[in-house]
This record gives C-alpha cells, sequence and structure tokens, in this order.
C-alpha cells in the first residue's frame, strides 16, 4: 500500500493529545521543508513543534545538502517581535503564517498580529554555522510557524517551547531553536532523537564561547541531543569524509608505511599479541597523531548537550536486564572520527522504533 505521512486521527490516538490542542499540521514534506506538527501538550505547559525526519525523497535531498553555511540568531524577543512591512530592521525568521502550502491545516484562528514600534539598541550579532540543508529547513518551518508560535505563547504566558525532532528533524529542531534562542529567550528548548552532525565543533564545546570577535558568540545551552551506541549518522559529515580520505590516500601513496602499519596491527591482532613491544604501541600512536595532524577539514558534530545510551536495552528483544543500561553524558569529541567497521551504515541503529523502544525500557527502569 501507500506510505502513510501521518494525519490528526493517528496523532491523537498515539499522543493522547486531545484534538482541540492540535494547533496546526503540515504532513507532506517538500526539499528543504520538512513535515511538522504543533501542539498544545497542557500537562505539562507547552507548546510542542515536532519536525518529522527522513521519509521521503524529498526530505534526503534536504539530507544532501550537507555543505556548512552560516546564519544569524535573532536580534528580537517576542515581546519585540513585528510583522509590519519595515520588520527588516530586525532579523526575524517566522513573521508569516505560512507559505501557501495547500496541505496546511490550521485548526486555531490566528489573531492579527499588533506592531510595535520600538527602539532599543541591538545585542551583539550571534553568527551561527551549521548543515546548509537543515539551515535552509529551518528558516522554512520557521517562516511557516513563527506567527502560530509567537500568538500562542503570548496567549499562554507561563508555557514554554519545546522543538523536537529525528534525525532531520532533530537536527532542524536544533538549529531552529538557536535561531529563535533570543526570540524566546528562556522559553525555548530542543529535543533531538538520533541527531546528526548539525554543528561545527566550537558550537558544541561549550554553552556560550567567543571566537575572533565580541560579536561573534556561539550559544546552544537549550539544544540537548540523544542518540544510540552506534547510530552512523553521529559521525558522518562531508567533513568526516574528507578526512578519512584524506588518510586513507596518504597510505595508498606511502607504500612503506602503510606496509608498516599493517605489520605491527596484525601484530596486535594475532594470537602471538604477547610479542608486542612498547616500541609497537608507541610507533603506532605516533603514526595516528601523524595521519590526524593531516585530518584537518570542517567536521560537524551532534548539536548541544549530548547523551548517549548503551547496554543491552538497544537490542530490538533484549529480554533481560542482567547487563547493565544506561544514558550519560559525552563530549562531542567523542563523534570526531568516522568509524570504519562491519556495521557502520547499519540503519536498524537508527530508526525511530528502537529509539522509542529503548526509551521506553529505560524510563521502566527507573520506576
Amino acid at each position: 500500500g501507500r506510505l502513510h505521512f501521518g494525519d490528526i486521527n493517528a496523532l491523537v490516538k498515539r499522543t493522547g493529545i486531545d484534538r482541540s490542542d492540535v494547533i496546526a499540521a503540515n504532513w507532506h514534506s517538500k526539499v528543504n521543508r520538512p513535515a511538522y506538527f504543533i501542539v498544545r501538550d497542557v500537562k505539562r505547559r507547552s507548546i510542542v513543534l515536532s519536525i518529522r525526519g527522513t521519509l521521503s525523497p524529498r526530505d534526503i535531498l534536504t539530507d544532501l545538502c550537507a555543505s556548512t553555511e552560516n546564519f544569524i540568531v535573532e536580534d528580537c524577543s517576542e515581546g519585540n517581535y513585528t510583522a509590519s512591512d519595515n520588520a527588516g530592521d530586525i532579523a526575524t525568521i517566522g513573521d508569516i503564517g505560512d507559505d501557501g502550502d495547500s496541505h496546511i491545516i490550521t485548526t486555531q484562528p490566528l489573531q492579527p498580529s499588533i506592531v510595535k514600534k520600538t527602539s532599543f539598541s541591538k545585542p551583539p550579532l550571534i553568527i551561527g554555522r551549521a548543515h546548509k540543508g537543515m539551515i535552509d529547513a529551518a528558516k522554512s518551518v520557521g517562516r511557516m510557524t513563527g506567527k502560530i508560535i509567537t500568538e500562542e505563547l503570548r496567549s499562554h504566558p507561563d508555557y514554554s517551547l519545546i522543538i523536537l525532532g529525528h534525525s532531520l528533524g532533530g537536527g532542524v529542531a536544533a538549529v531552529l531553536a538557536a535561531m529563535w534562542s533570543r526570540r524566546f529567550p528562556g522559553r525555548v528548548k530542543s529535543y533531538g532523537y538520533g541527531n546528526p552532525c548539525v554543528f561545527p565543533l566550537e558550537w558544541c564545546r561549550s554553552p556560550s564561547l567567543s571566537t575572533h570577535s565580541d560579536k561573534v558568540i556561539h550559544e546552544c545551552n537549550n539544544i540537548v541531543s540523544v542518540i544510540g551506541e552506534g547510530d552512523p549518522f553521529s559521525r558522518i559529515s562531508l567533513g568526516h569524509l574528507a578526512d578519512i580520505s584524506k588518510a586513507l590516500s596518504l597510505l595508498c601513496r606511502d607504500k612503506g608505511f602503510r606496509d608498516e602499519v599493517l605489520k605491527r596491527t596484525d601484530l596486535i591482532n594475532s594470537a602471538d599479541s604477547i610479542d608486542v613491544t612498547d616500541r609497537d604501541y608507541v610507533w603506532l600512536v605516533n603514526a595516528m597523531a601523524f595521519l590526524r595532524n593531516e585530518m584537518i577539514a570542517e567536521k560537524l558534530f551532534p548539536p548541544g548537550h549530548i547523551y548517549v545510551m548503551s547496554g543491552s536495552l538497544l537490542e530490538f528483544n533484549a529480554k533481560t536486564r542482567a547487563n547493565i543500561s544506561m544514558i550519560q553524558k559525552v563530549e562531542a569529541n567523542r563523534f570526531k572520527e568516522l568509524q570504519l567497521h562491519a556495521r557502520m551504515f547499519d540503519l536498524t541503529l537508527h530508526i525511530p522504533a528502537r529509539y522509542e523502544s529503548v526509551l521506553q525500557r529505560l524510563s521502566k527502569s527507573n520506576d
């Protein structure tokens, strides 16, 4: 049968959300504009923007726009939000409700925007850098949802905004949360599951890190990535591929170096590894250091605060808790190198059903 892209009935049944709390939905993606829905989570006092991951060929084209590009974090907060014709004085994303797409379903009426003309000194410009396809997708989703979300948060001043998604959806959610961190100060947070590589290391390493200029400040304190151990997309960006290509090229060109590497690694992996000397280990460490000095391409990493799930719960059919399974916070540097192994492209380690299953088991194990 046909691939089911989603509908409100399935959403209500799956989540338990009341139909009246479904604010808007767009089930059909385009290139650089993933599908999404917006709901009110009354229990948690949140407006939730959920962005779908890769499902259609159009989503794959968004994934493949994998070069890096700069983006600007909005200068205005929700209090200074404007939909006036001269809103170009303030960098904003999402000051219209839709882009004419016939698939958009809006279940709540929009109130006319109040135009405010304010005079205030602009804060320092924040410039981010990320995966180009995800930047374009975040801008597109922002344009289509920004006005709706602004009105909802104005109507519910005690609510926060949660932007979430899996895979591509999680990456777009992270970029949009960064873009809107000033527009909704202290009220927006992103959660991504199976997040791909989105930001360069300087964005991920610290909640606030200045580089080159006082006007270039990176912030990602409102972004959380949850990644399953072995998920292949947590270590793949154009920079990772460029680095591994450079290393392989060096080994191919220098036969003596390559043969020495193979000889010493074969010793370690053989049954006679007892014959390996400290000098062999030191030589291999130095060889790896040499290769790493040549692997200097700009790489992207999973965004924000990164938590890795590991242990027996990662198996679909885990029936025992004999092995300890856990989720722990890790540094972005953990994902700096592409690992070559038999399951490096095992997509079953990435699919949303696995993440849902693991998180449910982790939740029960803490009960």
